[in-house]
């Protein structure tokens, strides 16, 4: 009877070991894309600020050329 009691004990271990091993790799899988995420979110704010810069000046040129 003790055998059967280590071998579910081992069993659980191995259980928990490929649990933890498969959010591990979930939680490093997340973060390299939620990163690359933010590097792609950073350039498309980097134009957007260009675009704003651009719709300002042409605003202004607008106003000048319209007084």
């Amino acid at each position: 009877m003790g055998w059967v009691v280590g071998g579910v004990w081992i069993g659980v271990v191995v259980l928990a070991a490929v649990v933890l091993g498969f959010c591990a790799y979930e939680l490093m899988w997340k973060s390299r894309r939620l990163t690359a995420d933010l590097e792609r979110l950073a350039g498309v704010s980097a134009r957007l600020a260009g675009l704003q810069s651009e719709l300002t000046a042409a605003q202004r040129r607008f106003a000048d050329s319209s007084s």
